[in-house]
């Protein structure tokens, strides 16, 4: 649940640290601690982290932030709506068609012509042909009827949507030196334009091979967008609001999942809905064209002066204007290449631990995640309806997470919902009809999306906090791309409950989410701790006796306490 949002954000938590200055690293050759300028008596100037400054100016929210941080989180909802609409657009009505030919129609004779006849299985088991045995009578069009996507041929359709993932693991990969590089708002920008590029152009060639294409370029272009816009937002909170802003940014992701069905109950054309969604993404991008960088990026690649501008305008909207000339801002320079970044998961032990163990809970997290959002139409009879519980679900959830890592802290409150989760995926088990239309499995299962999507929010605050800010683009990159596998293998876990028992996908969920619990034990919490700033911070915070932190002009109790 990806990922690159917080490290980005957090890199310049770290410079800014928590409260704490930064450490001299005696075998980090490619770093450069910006050095404090002597003073007169009449010019002192006061030496702040940004995460100092960022906390000092904050005087609580007001209208003028929070329509800030909205605008700024809107174009990540168009994740969501990108992710989920082969679902309303190449939808197989199993449920809508009638016979015309004699074959089909002694059949229906055979059933007593029950209604019930009208279904997968006599269309799938006796190889009724569309368009010679029988036509779609259903008032919505998909790509799947015009395509000939139906019975033997269904996974095609299971295929078209994993691809997006593709996409996203190609776009995230390739993005791991983007945005510490290029900045956060110049990489989402670009991501966000290639997505709508390539959905407003899908139905102008309507086949099946270009469809597999439209997808990898939505996912490659979106998850882009996606870890741009949350790296800017979080990087520009206070460090004691991080917990809540970035649930709240995975919520505006949700809406997307809301506003994709809404237009696919409201637009009956499958064409319209992909030119409907890639206008969307248009529209939501221009606020973002005239917002400045974050000044964590900005101090990251040496640009002091342009922080500081950009730190005093953003003091303005907080009604707390701050004078940057009376502020040294007390930062490290980091300048390596990838490669260099790379040498680092040798050289430490616990950087590297860390890392390997929050990709293999972004693996699990994801397969979770997308097994039930593509699955819901295998556990319920209502397309929409399924759908709508599901995404008010993950509202709920996300915005659960934010009481909750304040009460119990990151790591707990992740044990916390994966246990309810596997507890749930047995509950689902027994055939059981609570009402018309609800079971016991569709109900346990509702819940049990809930936890799992609030794993996944937490993952994404815990990662980031995890990384140092000179790695935090690329470990948050490698995560979720390690999450657009899980994502991919997801898709095609619904297809389980075609071929074996419904109960073996619930045991695997059950299976995948014990694992995760037991990866997440061995991660230190995070809470209320400094981000670090360097591979060398990590050890030094593991307690590793191999790395000693070197003050600089720091008191020694308030480093040990962070």
């Amino acid at each position: 649940m990806g990922t690159f949002e917080k490290l980005n954000g957090q890199d310049e938590q770290q410079t800014l640290g928590m409260g704490l200055t930064t450490w001299n690293k005696p075998d980090a050759g490619d770093e450069k601690t910006s050095e404090k300028e002597p003073q007169s008596e009449t010019e002192k100037k006061e030496y702040l982290t940004i995460d100092q400054v960022v906390d000092k100016m904050y005087n609580g929210l007001n209208l003028k932030l929070v329509l800030l941080f909205i605008v700024a989180a809107s174009p990540t909802s168009q994740t969501a709506a990108q992710v989920y609409m082969t679902i309303f657009t190449g939808f197989i009505p199993y449920s809508e068609w009638t016979c015309v030919s004699e074959k089909c129609l002694n059949l229906l004779a055979e059933s007593n012509y029950s209604q019930a006849f009208y279904s997968a299985k006599p269309m799938c088991t006796n190889q009724l042909v569309a368009g010679t045995d029988f036509n779609w009578t259903s008032e919505r069009t998909s790509f799947s009827m015009d395509w000939g996507i139906y019975c033997e041929s269904e996974s095609k359709l299971s295929v078209v949507s994993s691809f997006f993932f593709i996409g996203a693991f190609i776009g995230l990969v390739s993005s791991t030196a983007v945005f510490d590089r290029f900045g956060r708002k110049n990489g989402a920008i670009a991501g966000n334009m290639i997505a709508a590029a390539a959905t407003i152009a899908a139905p102008w060639f309507p086949h099946y091979e270009v469809m597999l294409a439209v997808r990898i370029l939505q996912g490659l272009g979106m998850f882009i967008n996606l870890t741009g816009v949350y790296c800017w937002v979080v990087e520009f909170s206070p460090s004691h609001l991080r917990s809540t802003v970035s649930p709240l940014i995975l919520v505006t992701w949700c809406f997307g999942y809301l506003v994709i069905i809404v237009i696919g109950y409201l637009i009956p054309y499958w064409k319209y809905i992909f030119v409907t969604t890639g206008a969307l993404n248009v529209l939501l991008i221009i606020p973002l064209l005239v917002l400045p960088i974050s000044p964590r990026f900005a101090l990251v690649r040496g640009r002091e002066e342009e922080a500081k501008k950009i730190l005093e305008a953003f003091s303005r909207l907080c009604n707390n204007e701050i004078c940057m000339d009376k502020i040294h801002l007390d930062y490290t320079t980091r300048v390596q290449n990838y490669f260099e970044q790379i040498k680092d998961f040798k050289k430490y032990p616990t950087f590297r631990k860390q890392t390997l163990l929050c990709v293999l809970s972004w693996f699990i997290v994801a397969t979770l995640f997308y097994g039930f959002d593509f699955g819901w139409g295998k556990v319920s009879t209502n397309l929409y309806s399924s759908y709508l519980f599901a995404a008010l679900g993950k509202v709920l959830a996300i915005t659960v997470t934010i009481p909750a890592c304040n009460w119990m802290g990151r790591k707990h409150s992740i044990i916390l919902f994966l246990v309810c989760a596997i507890l749930l995926f047995f509950l689902a088990m027994p055939d059981v009809l609570i009402v018309k239309g609800w079971t016991l499995e569709f109900g346990a299962c509702l819940l049990g999306s809930m936890a799992i999507s609030a794993a996944y929010a937490i993952n994404y605050l815990y990662t980031s906090e995890l990384a140092p800010t000179s790695h935090r683009g690329m470990i948050m990159s490698l995560c979720s791309s390690a999450a657009r596998v899980g994502s991919f293998l997801g898709i095609y876990t619904s297809l389980l409950y075609d071929i074996t028992d419904r109960r073996v996908p619930l045991v695997l969920f059950a299976g995948l989410s014990t694992i995760y619990v037991t990866a997440v034990l061995f991660l230190s919490d995070t809470t209320g701790k400094r981000i670090p700033e360097t591979p060398y911070d990590v050890e030094v915070m593991a307690g590793n006796q191999k790395y000693q932190p070197v003050e600089n002009g720091v008191d020694k109790m308030k480093l040990e306490s962070a």
